[in-house]
């Protein structure tokens, strides 16, 4: 297992590969806009939300 990252939440795969130039169309197929808990998982996530700021949830 890894450790907890610290801090930031990584980018997926769509929001990391937008941010060069020539694939910035990419950057809006991103379908990670919130956590997907892991069935019966007690907390454990599925899939993690990306980390990019334009996806972040507002509180």
């Amino acid at each position: 297992m890894s450790a907890p990252v610290q801090g930031r939440v990584p980018l997926s795969a769509e929001c990391a590969l937008g941010q060069r130039a020539g694939y910035r169309d990419v950057h809006g197929q991103c379908r990670q806009t919130r956590d997907i808990p892991l069935p019966h998982g007690g907390g454990m996530l599925l899939a993690r939300r990306c980390g990019c700021s334009c996806h972040r949830t507002r509180t």
